[in-house]
């Protein structure tokens, strides 16, 4: 994101799956580490200009006993603040290889123009 706007602001705690977030090619790309989880055990939807994914990470089964356990289990939420320079209508989700990709496409408004030069 360029400058100081925010196009994605997160907010409230919970199981928070990690993400990174970058603009290229008039979208904002939001990706967020989903190891294991189903399509089915995601629901994502936007009300009030937030982006709300709930789900579910499952439980790994083990018949021994964790000696080291770094990843969280179970329900998920996770909110972000869309502002007013991303096109609500125009925003895409892929799951794939445990990543969830969503591109937000900014408004027409925001994107950079081209302004091309004459020669005399």
């Amino acid at each position: 994101m360029k400058g100081n706007r925010k196009a994605l602001e997160t907010k409230r705690k919970n199981i928070r799956p990690p993400y990174r977030v970058w603009e290229e090619d008039g979208k904002v790309i939001l990706e967020l580490e989903m190891p294991g989880v189903k399509k089915d055990d995601l629901e994502i939807r936007i009300e009030n200009n937030e982006l709300e994914i709930i789900g579910k990470r499952p439980v790994s089964e083990t018949k021994g006993e964790y000696l080291v356990k770094e990843r969280r289990e179970g329900d998920f939420y996770r909110v972000f603040t869309l502002d007013n320079t991303i096109d609500q209508e125009k925003i895409e989700a892929e799951l794939a290889n445990g990543v969830l990709t969503l591109q937000l496409a900014l408004k027409e408004s925001e994107k950079p123009k081209l302004i091309k030069v004459k020669t005399a």
